[in-house]
């Protein structure tokens, strides 16, 4: 009986923990492009595509090209409703795959949103195919790395500091991450990490300006019509701010463009890129692993 007992207890840490099944990093070169996306290649039932890895998507989504060409995907009867940082909302159907190749690295199964539009490369990679997995953006060698608990161990013995993540996860559907951030040493707002936003981009409600003593009639201010939806839109106000930091105060930027969105439903969103060189996204222990 105790045994028995021993072997259940086991069986359920495991399952409430699950272990990093990888005995090995896996490297998986990415294109960078000059406005910061990062570009992957990966297979979807065995039927190979370029994708924004896009820690802001929440949910991977895929060309209907795309889906198109590997046929074998299988539409249910569940959709999802995710709204763009504007507020706009976006439904689409839920269509599973059976399996998903990142390099070395197999993913499974899992649900992608199939989109009919136009778009230059196949879709989106999210973060829920590593909900489990530590992933490593490495910006100057261009390479995603998908780490074991020993590579895990060794960014640890190497950081700079970590910072603390919040995640949103709907249903291990949709998982974004977020941070808390200082603006000029005053004001703490929580913000989404998007790597799909770019190199440079750094968005706020438009709510905090004048808290920030920016006077919306001295700034630049452009309507920008939806992509999707021409008869929708924001007022973006275009201005610099003296600093972004992390509440630790362990990286910043100074003299930064900004842009204030009428009607943004976060308190901001920005890019990683700002953050170091070499970022581990650790959501099993809500954290970012940084090498500056």
């Amino acid at each position: 009986m105790p045994k028995i007992v021993f072997f259940l207890f086991i069986l359920v840490v495991s399952i409430a923990h699950p272990q990093n099944q990888i005995s090995e990093p896996v490297e998986v070169p990415f294109m960078l492009t000059p406005e910061g996306h990062i570009i992957i290649q990966a297979r979807v039932n065995g039927v190979q595509g370029n994708f924004v890895f896009d820690t802001g998507a929440g949910i991977n989504l895929f060309t209907q090209k795309f889906a198109d060409t590997v046929g074998s995907l299988k539409k249910t009867h569940h959709f999802y409703t995710g709204h763009r940082a504007t507020g706009e909302a976006l439904q689409g159907d839920l269509w599973n795959f059976q399996s998903l190749q990142i390099g070395d690295f197999n993913a499974g199964n899992g649900k992608s949103v199939v989109l009919d539009f136009d778009f230059p490369i196949d879709g989106l990679i999210a973060l829920t195919p590593f909900k489990h997995q530590p992933i490593t953006i490495d910006f100057e060698h261009k390479m995603l790395l998908i780490e074991s608990p020993n590579s895990l161990e060794e960014r640890l013995r190497q950081k700079d500091f970590e910072m603390p993540i919040f995640i949103t996860n709907d249903r291990d559907i949709n998982i974004d991450i977020s941070t808390s951030v200082l603006l000029n040493d005053t004001l703490m707002l929580d913000v989404g990490l998007d790597s799909g936003a770019g190199f440079g981009v750094y968005r706020f409600s438009a709510r905090y300006m004048d808290t920030l003593g920016v006077d919306s009639t001295q700034v630049k201010k452009e309507y920008k019509p939806s992509y999707f939806d021409s008869g929708k839109g924001n007022t973006h106000y275009y201005t610099s701010l003296g600093k972004l930091s992390n509440v630790g105060k362990d990286t910043s930027i100074s003299n930064f463009d900004a842009i204030f969105i009428d009607g943004l439903i976060y308190e901001g969103i920005m890019g990683m890129d700002w953050i170091g060189q070499r970022i581990t996204i650790d959501l099993p222990n809500h954290r970012l692993i940084v090498k500056k």
